[in-house]
């Protein structure tokens, strides 16, 4: 997993929890003091969600699934 703050990520509705449908957040915090009690596939983000106009929405907080987060550059 490699994000912080700042990064725009885009998610769909199976790998985050607490929403529905596609989901565009642009990340203010990584939880990582929450995400240790899910093994490492899970992941607390909270951000701005980005709205189909491209303006900024609400402060979300959502459960992301760590595999559909971007991948380390090596």
């Amino acid at each position: 997993m490699s994000v912080a703050p700042g990064d725009l990520v885009q998610l769909s509705e199976p790998d985050y929890q607490y929403g529905t449908g596609p989901l565009r957040l642009r990340i203010t915090r990584v939880r990582f003091d929450l995400s240790t009690w899910y093994d490492g596939r899970w992941v607390w983000l909270e951000g701005i969600e980005i709205r189909v106009d491209d303006q900024d929405g609400r402060l979300r907080q959502v459960l992301v699934r760590v595999s559909a987060l971007p991948k380390p550059e090596a």
